[in-house]
């Protein structure tokens, strides 16, 4: 029988980059994890009750998180699960860009 080796999932950062209008990339880092069965990473507008998902491919260490609210703050956390266990990363904040105030351009020629 062969005895299988348990390492903790790890989450050693969170980052929230590549902010625009209504998108921001979340990006992690992980420990020594030798298996991901599971990635999702939460978000919600700060003071909103309930969070939102969105489910991460077993080998990436990020996605792209869209359909946000212009100049709007969010928090966000990753947690990872490894044969039944899971590690949760600190919350983090970003704040996403506002519309723009430039005037459009019109010719008048």
């Amino acid at each position: 029988m062969r005895k299988l080796l348990c390492i903790d999932p790890d989450i050693s950062s969170i980052n929230v980059t590549d902010i625009t209008q209504t998108s921001v990339r979340v990006s992690w880092s992980t420990g020594e994890t030798q298996v991901v069965n599971s990635i999702v990473v939460y978000y919600k507008a700060t003071g909103a009750a309930s969070w939102n998902t969105r489910s991460a491919s077993q080998s990436t260490t990020h996605v792209t998180v869209s359909a946000l609210q212009p100049g709007t703050q969010y928090q966000f956390y990753v947690k990872i699960s490894s044969y039944g266990r899971s590690s949760t990363s600190n919350t983090v904040t970003a704040t996403t860009g506002t519309k723009s105030s430039a005037i459009p351009y019109t010719d008048c020629a």
